[in-house]
């Protein structure tokens, strides 16, 4: 907690509780009416430090007016989502591309005689690519994140438990960990707060996938059905049938607020 001001940020630098001033690479900066509430500091794998600071400030955020910007989005394990407008936005797999080079340089790190400096070595190469892996996830998350909540007024997810489904158990656990779409997720969140816009989150149970969007007909589907086909002549893929249902009724959520 910054008591007594005992944390200071500067423009290359910051200050903290029992600790000389460091060189810092600031990445956002404050506004002079913010108030520094305190910093957490965090050591990372590849034995680089990051410090997240909070800070405090008033902001009067005007709501937009709802008009027909209004999106669905249905989670996708092979991707990341599919939307109500038709398109379906694939997660680059950085995890998985960078598998093979990740494998080579854990099985050389074994190999290392511990307490070696040729060990710690191989330990540095294996955190420091892990970062870049994350690095790219968070940099492709908060482009699309961004470019979604920039384009629409309303958006429309399921209330998913992405640390449950990132269990073994479910078949798609390293799919899921790779895509990143929980932290999509809280992305959309604040950055449509930011802009006086909707995040509405339909029940975890609704059934999206197995309610026709043209007509509400409702069928049971196996996970190998891959295309929704209903009596009343609709054919359309299951996902995107899906995020049809979800904007249907995240704006039905919305209206009766």
């Amino acid at each position: 907690n910054n008591q007594k001001g005992s944390i200071t940020l500067n423009d290359k630098s910051i200050k903290l509780p029992k600790l000389k001033e460091v060189k810092a690479k600031i990445h956002r900066k404050p506004n002079e009416n913010w108030i520094l509430k305190s910093a957490t500091i965090s050591q990372e794998k590849d034995n680089k430090y990051y410090v997240s600071v909070l800070f405090e400030y008033a902001e009067e955020v005007s709501k937009v007016e709802i008009t027909d910007k209004i999106i669905g989005l249905d989670y996708k394990s092979d991707g990341l989502y599919a939307d109500s407008e038709g398109n379906m936005c694939g997660s680059p797999k950085y995890y998985r591309k960078s598998h093979e080079r990740l494998a080579k340089l854990q099985r050389q790190l074994s190999k290392k005689e511990k307490g070696s400096n040729n060990r710690e070595k191989a330990r540095k190469k294996v955190a420091k690519l892990h970062r870049h892996i994350s690095n790219q996830r968070l940099d492709f998350l908060h482009k699309e994140s961004t470019r979604i909540a920039n384009l629409y007024e309303v958006v429309c997810i399921e209330s998913l438990n992405m640390k449950a489904m990132s269990n073994k158990g479910f078949g798609n656990g390293k799919a899921t960990l790779d895509n990143g779409y929980g932290l999509f997720q809280t992305m959309l969140e604040y950055k449509l707060l930011d802009r006086g816009k909707y995040l509405v989150k339909v029940d975890k149970w609704y059934p999206s996938s197995q309610i026709c969007s043209h007509c509400g007909n409702r069928k049971h589907l196996n996970l190998t059905d891959r295309t929704y086909c209903c009596e009343c002549g609709l054919e359309l893929d299951r996902d995107i049938n899906a995020a049809l249902n979800i904007k249907n009724e995240g704006l039905r959520i919305l209206m009766s607020a």
